[in-house]
């Protein structure tokens, strides 16, 4: 008897888990990758998109890009306003980093390194580079100009982010 209603209350959960997954998958208008080589996922593994919205400064939406379990990319674009955006790329291997003599942050990863891209169109990048054991990766804040925060605001939301990145790599 406490064996069936074991089993009863295991299938109810699973059902329970099953319909409110079904529920909040069309939850919010999330774009995905469209490669068929890459697993579709619609949450970023590696930020949430209230961090991401936080660090843009509005509502954002998400591209994700996940050939395996542990490498792909994530891409939040603010949704009004400037279209400014946050992208993060893990890969196994080295991924294009800062030059030489960059400025050298500590606590997140190893090698960490931040700097500022070359600006076209408008456009200002500054990139935070590091590796996490055999994983590295890159964060990209891009702002396509209009009110542009200041740069130490700027250099604590870069930094913040990839600290989380790197905290979720562990």
């Amino acid at each position: 008897m406490l064996m069936r209603i074991l089993i009863m209350m295991l299938l109810s959960s699973l059902s329970h888990a099953a319909t409110a997954q079904s529920s909040q998958s069309g939850y919010g208008q999330k774009s995905t990758q469209t490669d068929p080589q890459t697993t579709l996922q619609t949450v970023c593994p590696w930020l949430t998109e209230g961090s991401a919205a936080k660090a843009l400064g509005g509502d954002v939406s998400v591209t994700v890009s996940m050939p395996n379990t542990t490498e792909g990319s994530c891409k939040f674009v603010r949704r009004q306003g400037p279209l400014n955006s946050l992208e993060i790329l893990i890969s196994k291997t080295s991924l294009p980093s800062c030059p030489a003599g960059s400025a050298k942050l500590t606590g997140i990863g190893n090698e960490a390194v931040e700097c500022r891209l070359s600006a076209s169109h408008g456009e200002a990048s500054k990139m935070v580079g590091s590796r996490v054991r055999e994983l590295h990766f890159v964060v990209t804040l891009t702002d396509h100009g209009q009110k542009a925060p200041a740069k130490s605001e700027e250099d604590d939301v870069l930094a913040q982010i990839a600290e989380q990145v790197a905290g979720n790599l562990y």
